[in-house]
């Protein structure tokens, strides 16, 4: 019999000091996020203890619920049928926050949005290449122009994706941002990757005395982000001044205006920079020898995932996949996740404690579908030693990534709906990427669960009634 979702969400507000207590509620992928107004009232222990609930967080204001995938969907619609108060959460939380903490949820909020549309190009990539392999698929043919259409065009129009993204985050209208992100892409501006490698020339333009090149930002994310940030701002204080008879026309002809014009003169060459400088960062830690790099990126990035400083990385993703049109990034990603899926497989086999299987059970195939937080919060980091076990899996499988210098077509998955992203050939070296990463983390943390189980086995004392409570664990 599958979970009582009503009975989960009753529960749980009957735990938080009911409906009346909640300031805000919303959810994500695998959490249910609450603001209380008197956070006193909020028994975690008792809410841990509650069938569904794979571990309870504070960060930010907010008490996180994990639930996970699917099931926090339905946990939160049963928890708003009692009157729970959704909505609000973002801007409470954001208020609580330090500037760090507030820079990265911002690049959570833009890239979150727009990262299934690149997930499914990179898959469909990995599938053009899979066919073409095989023969099935000919580059001369209308079906392969049809699968470059499916694949292409979010990477063609990504400024536009971000812009629109961005705009609405910023509080600005979302179309003036997609608008902007086209004009930065538009066929007359030469690409700035076509530029430097020689195909094309940039647009030479006199601008007050100075002479200044021209190009694209095709495939760029930084560049846009600032030109959205600076529009919506503008728009802002436009709509302020501007009569509403007359909004309709100027609003829309000063944000955009102007904003191409900083984007092609003041932030876009500024931004691409520093987008540049990053993106060559990374590229260098990847190729250090011996993938060291990718020992020290691979290691930390499930530290990341707990401090939500993941989110603002998805930038080294999406630069990878338009500038070589492979993500180097991604396998490397994929080791991490497995590491902690390594880790809290053993938990589920080996652990005694009824509930704590069955909570390991449900984490691990999260895991190893590529979502961690039920696995780090609700088993591995609660017990310390099997979430540092899944680091060092992880970072030896990421070495190995970068040592053979393994890339995806894509972005956004890993693990076991990450081999999508390998059908160009590279599967192989994919899966041991992710056995490396979690065989490592799997053999500690049963070594870690026996030697745990012996001395609960032996007691204190060693005497029967000791022995009897362990063997119930």
């Amino acid at each position: 019999m599958g979970l009582n979702y009503s009975k989960v969400a009753k529960e749980i507000m009957n735990n938080i000091g009911g409906v009346d207590n909640i300031k805000a509620m919303e959810h994500c992928a695998t959490r249910l996020r609450i603001m209380l107004k008197d956070e006193d009232q909020f028994n975690r222990d008792k809410i841990e203890e509650i069938e569904g609930v794979k571990g309870v967080l504070f960060k930010a204001g907010q008490f996180q619920i994990i639930l996970g995938t699917g099931t926090v969907n339905e946990v939160f619609r049963e928890a708003e049928k009692l009157g729970g108060k959704s909505g609000g959460v973002q801007e409470e939380a954001y208020n609580n926050m330090n500037p760090l903490q507030k820079l990265i949820r911002v690049f959570g909020d833009i890239f979150i949005p727009i990262i299934p549309v690149i997930v499914a190009s990179g898959i469909l990539m990995g599938l053009r290449s899979f066919f073409t392999n095989l023969g099935w698929l000919e580059e001369d043919t209308f079906w392969y122009k049809f699968s470059q259409i499916l694949t292409d065009t979010p990477f063609a129009f990504l400024p536009a994706l971000v812009g629109w993204s961005a705009m609405k985050r910023f509080g600005g209208t979302p179309i003036f941002g997609f608008i902007i992100g086209l004009m930065l892409v538009h066929p007359i501006l030469p690409s700035a990757g076509a530029v430097g490698r020689g195909d094309l020339e940039p647009i030479l333009v006199s601008l007050f005395g100075f002479e200044s090149s021209i190009v694209g930002y095709q495939g760029s994310v930084i560049p846009v982000l600032g030109v959205a940030f600076i529009a919506a701002f503008l728009e802002k204080r436009v709509r302020k001044v501007v009569p509403d008879s007359l909004d309709l026309v100027i609003t829309p002809f000063v944000v955009m205006t102007i904003g191409l014009f900083i984007g092609l003169f003041a932030i876009g060459p500024v931004a691409r920079l520093l987008e540049s400088s990053v993106v060559d960062l990374f590229q260098m830690l990847f190729t250090l020898p011996l993938g060291l790099g990718g020992m020290v990126i691979g290691g930390l990035q499930q530290v990341l995932v707990i401090t939500g400083l993941h989110h603002a990385l998805w930038v080294i993703d999406i630069n990878f996949l338009q500038e070589t049109g492979e993500n180097i990034y991604q396998p490397i990603r994929s080791a991490a996740v497995a590491g902690q899926a390594g880790a809290v497989l053993a938990f589920a086999l080996f652990v005694k404690n009824r509930k704590q299987k069955a909570l390991a059970y449900s984490a691990a195939i999260s895991a190893w579908f590529g979502i961690t937080e039920p696995a780090i919060f609700g088993v591995n980091l609660v017990n310390f030693w099997p979430f540092v076990f899944g680091l060092i899996g992880s970072a030896i499988g990421a070495m190995y990534s970068a040592a053979i210098g393994l890339a995806g077509s894509g972005m956004g998955i890993a693990v076991i709906p990450g081999t999508l992203l390998h059908l160009d050939g590279s599967m192989l070296q994919y899966v041991i990427v992710n056995l490396i990463a979690g065989g490592i983390p799997f053999v500690l943390t049963t070594m870690f669960i026996r030697k745990r189980n012996l001395h609960k086995s032996e007691g204190p004392s060693g005497n029967k009634q000791e022995l009897k409570e362990a063997a119930n664990q």
